[in-house]
């Protein structure tokens, strides 16, 4: 056995939510057939988390966030990303070893807590699949096998930890700033004089900056650290803050890995999303953001996938698109 050769790879079982449900990342491999989950070998000087976290990035465009195993409940200290097992798996000749070796597998488990957007062209084709689709895929039995066992268990492992007890005040000062936001915006609009729109101006400033101290000071305020209403009060800031454009991204970022914990609402989730990509000149994913079409109705922004957004709407529990764009004219929400 001394001559037998050995390759460091990792392998990422990477999930997501859409909307509640959890539904794994799999590519379609063109040299191997099937679907498998992300990974591959491992670079000089290379740990596996960082070979876990470049290939998931190379072949599929996503940036994956790597999760601790699971602790006993009530474990009182935070856990760090780690390797979850190390397999030994025999592997047929290849383009790195002519003849048959072994690859000495990391494996690892991760979130995306933005599965809409891709970094970079994916060097495969990628899909999500739920948990029922599992033993309609062409997967090797032991991805097949771990998959369904994660699947069990990933609502607890993303769940955000530990939880303290709510902040009472904090989630009173989150209320009162989100009084203020409609205060302003619900007067109607043939009353709005100039100086309404000054002061709602200003209650944005001062709403989004006093949210960055916040966020700097003790993270993203979730329904852990203040409450549902609460937390939902913080994404209504976070989705006022247009005049901040890149602090407006990083709440994105911070409430999408809010969302992966159940520790925030995913409606909130994509319509921040949308806010986002329409601030960026890109295209929405769930057709939450609306403008005044060339006769003066309410029409969406474009949309990135129109045969799916009815789909995706309802996966967030959202109204179907004409439902939602009457209950928007008449002012319901």
């Amino acid at each position: 056995m001394s001559d037998l050769v050995v390759h460091e790879t990792a392998s990422c079982y990477a999930f997501a939510r859409f909307g509640r449900q959890w539904r794994l990342c799999v590519i379609e491999h063109p040299r191997l057939g099937g679907e498998l989950v992300p990974g591959g070998h491992a670079e000089a000087g290379e740990d596996a988390l960082a070979t876990a976290v470049r290939e998931v990035l190379e072949e599929t465009g996503h940036r994956v966030r790597l999760l601790p195993p699971p602790l006993p409940e009530g474990y009182p200290h935070p856990a760090e990303a780690s390797v979850w097992h190390v397999a030994s798996m025999p592997a047929a000749p290849d383009n790195r070893c002519g003849r048959n070796h072994v690859h000495r597998d990391h494996i690892v488990v991760g979130a995306i807590d933005r599965p809409f957007a891709v970094h970079g062209t994916p060097e495969h084709t990628v899909r999500w699949v739920e948990h029922g689709a599992l033993d309609r895929l062409n997967l090797a039995e032991d991805t097949r096998v771990l998959a369904g066992e994660l699947f069990e268990m990933i609502d607890r492992v993303a769940a955000a930890r530990p939880r303290p007890a709510v902040d009472k005040r904090l989630a009173a000062e989150l209320l009162r700033r989100q009084e203020e936001d409609q205060a302003v915006r619900l007067v109607p609009v043939a009353e709005r004089t100039p100086e309404l729109m000054e002061r709602w101006r200003a209650v944005d400033e001062a709403n989004t900056a006093w949210l960055r101290e916040l966020i700097t000071a003790r993270g993203w305020p979730g329904e852990a650290m203040v409450g549902r209403q609460a937390a939902g009060a913080a994404w209504l800031i976070a989705q006022h803050a247009d005049r901040q454009p890149d602090f407006q991204q990083e709440c994105l970022e911070l409430l999408s890995a809010a969302v992966t914990a159940g520790d925030a609402e995913p409606q909130h989730g994509a319509l921040l999303e949308d806010r986002v990509r329409i601030a960026r000149g890109q295209q929405q994913i769930f057709g939450t953001q609306l403008t005044q079409g060339s006769d003066g109705t309410l029409v969406p922004y474009p949309v990135a996938n129109p045969d799916e957004v009815e789909e995706l709407r309802a996966a967030w529990g959202f109204a179907p698109l004409e439902t939602y764009i009457e209950q928007v004219a008449a002012g319901v929400r």
